[in-house]
C-alpha cells in the first residue's frame, strides 16, 4: 500500500468521479484507476461500486477511508 494509492482512494471518495479525482490529483484517469485497481487487488477487497452515476464506496472502502485520511 503506498500513499499515493491511498491519495487516489481519497480523491475518488470525494469526488465520486475517476475523472475529477485525476484532475484534483494533477493525473490522467487511467493512471487514478490502476491505482486503485492496484489497491484493490493488495487488499483483496472491491473499495468501489461503479456504476453510470460515479463511483460510491463499498463497506470496505468505507471502513478504509478513515485510516487513509489519518495517513495522509
Amino acid at each position: 500500500m503506498e500513499l499515493y494509492q491511498l491519495r487516489a482512494l481519497v480523491a475518488v471518495a470525494e469526488t465520486g468521479q475517476l475523472t475529477r479525482a485525476a484532475e484534483r490529483l494533477h493525473l490522467s484517469q487511467p493512471a487514478v484507476s490502476a491505482q486503485i485497481k492496484a489497491l484493490e487487488e493488495e487488499l483483496g477487497q472491491r473499495l468501489f461500486d461503479r456504476g453510470s452515476g460515479g463511483m460510491t464506496l463499498t463497506r470496505a472502502g468505507r471502513d478504509l477511508l478513515p485510516y487513509a485520511e489519518r495517513a495522509l
